[in-house]
């Protein structure tokens, strides 16, 4: 009976030890930035991360091209770096609210990525239009059979 108790107690004492031990409470801290701005600057930031990724192989100066980007991005959100990674530690300590927040940073990264696509399309549009109308049309203007000047219809 005495060794099953003791076993029991410690059993206990080990299983209330390992209570809340992934559990870091992180306050929340003063300067705080607010949900919305954070989807914001974590949009910017995936973007600036994106550019730092493709100027690696092309621009040997990228890492200064990258701090250059987020003192941009700080000025212009109006916050420090401190102030970002405390903002972080805090939501990341919040599971559902960070992944909520990082939810809406994807959409509005596919948002932004369909306004591109469709930007690109349109301007591939012109160039081919441009292109096809120089080879078929190489005039402008045009003198009609009644000597009149006309624009080319075309365009």
């Amino acid at each position: 009976m005495q060794k099953s108790f003791i076993l029991f107690v410690l059993l206990a004492l080990l299983l209330s030890g390992c209570y809340k031990v992934n559990k870091l409470e992180v306050k929340k801290p003063a300067n705080l930035i607010p949900k919305e701005k954070m989807i914001d600057i974590l949009t910017d930031m995936e973007i600036i991360q994106g550019a730092a990724v493709i100027n690696r192989d092309r621009y040997l100066g990228y890492k200064d091209l990258e701090k250059s980007y987020y003192q941009v991005l700080y000025s212009h959100y109006h916050v420090t770096e401190s102030q970002i990674r405390a903002s972080m530690d805090y939501y990341n300590n919040q599971g559902v609210e960070m992944a909520n927040i990082y939810d809406k940073v994807m959409s509005k990264l596919t948002e932004k990525q369909a306004i591109l696509t469709e930007e690109q399309k349109i301007e591939e549009g012109k160039r081919a239009l441009k292109k096809n109308i120089g080879d078929n049309f190489p005039f402008l203007f045009r003198v009609d059979s009644f000597k009149n000047l006309c624009i080319n219809p075309v365009f």
